[in-house]
């Protein structure tokens, strides 16, 4: 059986009363992040050593359980050597570690069949860092991987000793393979020690960043477009107050959806301008929530509903009505309610193709942000050619698609093979 290990009983550098497993980042304790870990690598149970059992830990235990893991708690070495069989693999992580999942489970070598490692790294950065040398050159790296039947000699030890210390002692001992953690990672955003509130207040920008900033396609403004852009500076600046208060993605989805109606309404009563501002801001308020659930996701591994996809949507149809009752509004056009619709979702038929297939990847962000969309229609909802400019705008994103369309197979031409 799999087991992962995780340990509540170093004390936090500030406040030696708090476990560092208990400091919070982004509102969740290290040891719930830590879950995250356990169920990426596949883990059937976890054991934590603690003292006592307080709120912190019962949370734990509800969150492994609620993921179906079987949960146990160890008061010391030799009763984690009880709960350890010969045959089981244990997964080791120190203390405070803060580690993304994917990371984890990458190092911890191939999952799918037994192995061992001990993670480590050079001991200059290594022990700056907090962690714990193991020999001249070599500094513990926060995870080991290791056979139960050499958690066994845990009970030849005395009980006060640190379990897991002793147990990266004896997976050193045993000339367990080691590997190196990579230079890029070390004291990173993706993995890091926290041992009190000061690294939590450290790390957690650069851990923000990393969820709403991103590596790939997207990564930036000329990937994103600006509503994205906007929602992920809004995040990294209020996401912190919002995850420590305990604010779910779904409330700030419900927030969009909020937004959303009161544009609705301002629509209603020909206030079209306004309407159109409003769902922009709705907008960039479902992308908040988008990204709050990527935090979620990613990190703890959950598997909520992900509402903001279904408000994208809404604020979608939200657009199109309010698009079709402005355009029905344009002096001397004479557009019937069914043209100014089919116009309406025309645009935003378009919109939505461009963004997924249609246009290059580069400028697929731009076609589906909404703040972008709902600024434009404001602008034109200033004049009194809105319908024109409405049926100019699908005009444009046609022939849009149909370039990128020929570009893409003269491109598939030229690669395929001649003769």
């Amino acid at each position: 059986m799999r087991v992962a290990l995780l340990s509540t009983i170093e004390p936090s550098a500030d406040d030696p009363a708090t476990p560092r497993g208990f400091v919070r980042v982004a509102g969740r304790s290290i040891v719930q992040h830590q879950l995250g870990a356990v169920l990426a690598i596949g883990a059937e149970r976890v054991i934590c050593i603690a003292e006592g059992l307080p709120g912190e830990l019962i949370a734990l235990q509800h969150a492994a359980e609620r993921a179906g893991l079987n949960f146990q708690i160890a008061a010391n070495a030799r009763g984690l050597a009880r709960l350890v069989g010969p045959d089981d693999e244990l997964f080791v992580l120190l203390d405070g570690l803060l580690a993304m999942p994917e990371e984890v489970k990458a190092l911890s070598g191939s999952l799918a069949g037994p192995g061992s490692v001990v993670l480590v790294q050079l001991v200059e950065q290594g022990v700056a860092s907090g962690y714990e040398r193991i020999d001249l050159n070599h500094a513990a790296a926060g995870l080991l991987r290791m056979p139960g039947r050499l958690v066994a000699r845990l009970a030849e030890l005395p009980a006060e000793w640190n379990p897991q210390s002793a147990l990266l002692r004896i997976a050193v001992q045993a000339g367990l393979p080691q590997r190196v953690l990579p230079g890029e990672l070390a004291d990173s955003a993706r993995w890091n020690l926290v041992r009190g509130e000061d690294d939590a207040h450290r790390i957690e920008p650069p851990w923000l960043r990393l969820h709403t900033v991103g590596e790939a396609p997207g990564s930036d403004l000329t990937h994103q477009g600006p509503g994205a852009a906007t929602a992920g500076w809004l995040v990294r600046r209020l996401g912190p107050g919002l995850l420590h208060a305990g604010t779910k993605p779904s409330l700030v989805a419900a927030g969009a959806g909020m937004i959303g109606l009161f544009a609705l309404g301002a629509a209603w009563f020909s206030w079209s301008t306004l309407a159109f501002v409003l769902l922009a801001a709705a907008g960039v308020v479902r992308r908040m929530a988008a990204l709050l659930e990527r935090i979620e996701r990613d990190s703890f591994r959950t598997d909520r509903a992900r509402f903001g996809d279904i408000l994208s949507w809404l604020i979608d149809a939200l657009f199109v009505v309010a698009t079709t009752w402005r355009a029905l509004g344009t002096p001397a056009l004479g557009v019937s309610i069914y043209a100014a619709g089919f116009a309406a979702l025309v645009l935003f038929g378009m919109l939505r193709l461009l963004s997924r297939s249609a246009a290059p990847a580069r400028l697929r962000g731009w076609f589906s942000d909404r703040l972008l969309a709902g600024l434009g229609l404001a602008a034109a909802s200033l004049t009194n050619v809105f319908g024109l400019a409405l049926m100019g705008a699908c005009l444009i994103l046609l022939l849009i698609a149909l370039l990128a369309d020929g570009t893409a197979a003269d491109a598939a031409e030229n690669r395929a093979p001649s003769g």
